[in-house]
């Protein structure tokens, strides 16, 4: 049985090196110059994966959601100036990359895990002036009860316009110092 999961572990990784050997070689083309921007090459790489597991086969239900999320899990990543290694994120707020790290298992802190590059990477939005945006750990506090979100269900629920905040962000609202208000939104969020 472990066998066959190292063998499906190989696979899998073979398949993903395979995948970015192809984004890299576009990226780098002369030819394709402006064509082959990141968000571009997310929504080209989207655009063949519809073609060539199209919508209308009930089989594909699961590829096709999965590749529809692929351009959004995109946009929350690069939203608000993207993202910092642990490394730099310990250094922003003036902790050990040990103790950023496990503010961020204890859903303390916002993050995830880069799988291709076995790597913990922090949103640089909920940082200002050298510590943790005020309000994100409560409204995380929220959000993790059940535990129902993922890391980036938590991501879209800070950068994402809500009708009970008059169709404003909640780290919009943080930033502005309405915490009730990101409270009441976030237990509406996972309810």
């Amino acid at each position: 049985m472990a066998a066959l999961v190292i063998e499906a572990d190989v696979a899998e990784d073979k398949v993903v090196n395979d995948i970015r050997a192809v984004l890299r070689k576009l990226a780098s083309s002369r030819l394709l110059a402006g064509v082959t921007t990141a968000p571009n090459l997310a929504r080209l790489t989207d655009k063949a994966f519809r073609a060539e597991f199209p919508v209308d086969k009930s089989d594909n239900r699961l590829a096709n959601a999965i590749a529809r999320g692929i351009p959004a899990r995109r946009k929350v990543v690069a939203d608000e100036g993207g993202s910092i290694s642990a490394e730099e994120a310990a250094e922003e707020i003036g902790i050990s990359k040990q103790a950023i790290l496990k503010r961020y298992q204890k859903g303390h802190i916002i993050a995830w895990r880069e799988e291709r590059q076995k790597a913990v990477r922090f949103p640089v939005w909920q940082f200002r002036e050298h510590k943790v945006l005020d309000g994100i750990e409560e409204a995380l506090k929220v959000l993790n009860a059940g535990n129902r979100l993922d890391d980036f269900g938590r991501m879209l629920f800070f950068l994402s316009n809500h009708g009970f905040l008059g169709g404003k962000r909640p780290l919009d609202c943080l930033r502005q110092g309405e915490l009730t208000k990101v409270l009441q939104a976030a237990q509406g969020y996972v309810e």
